[in-house]
C-alpha cells in the first residue's frame, strides 16, 4: 500500500469514474484489516473478539493517516481527509465481516478409551 501511495503523479485511467480512487481506498483498508485479523487468530491471540477489532481499527487508522501525511511530501500527492474517511471505511467493512464469520476456535482433546 504505502508503495503505490509513493508513486508520483499517479492517476487513474481515464475511463474509470471520478471517485474511484476512493473505492480502492476502500477495498485496500478493508482486505488489509482482515489479514491483519486473520493474522490474530492464526497467532491465537484473539482472547477478545472485540479487543482484537479495536486494536485492528487503531491500527488501521494510524496507518491511514500516516500514508496521507506521507503523500504530502511526494511530488503529484496530496494528503486528503476523504481518503482517510474511504480508509475508515474499508476497517469498519473488515470488523462487521470478520465479526460475522468469526468462529473461536475450538480445541479438542483426544479421547482415552
Amino acid at each position: 500500500m504505502l508503495t503505490l501511495s509513493s508513486l508520483p503523479d499517479f492517476q487513474a485511467p481515464e475511463l474509470f469514474p471520478k471517485y474511484s480512487d476512493k473505492i480502492v481506498h476502500l477495498i485496500e483498508y478493508m482486505i488489509w484489516g482482515i489479514l491483519f485479523l486473520l493474522m490474530l487468530k492464526q497467532e491465537d491471540r484473539i482472547q477478545n473478539v472485540w479487543r482484537a477489532l479495536f486494536i485492528m481499527l487503531i491500527f488501521g487508522v494510524i496507518l491511514g493517516i500516516l500514508d496521507e501525511f506521507h503523500q504530502m511530501f511526494v511530488s503529484g500527492r496530496n494528503a486528503d481527509i476523504i481518503d482517510l474517511i474511504a480508509d475508515s471505511a474499508g476497517l469498519a467493512i473488515a470488523m462487521i465481516l470478520f465479526r460475522i464469520f468469526y468462529r473461536k476456535p475450538r480445541y479438542y482433546l483426544p479421547r482415552r478409551d
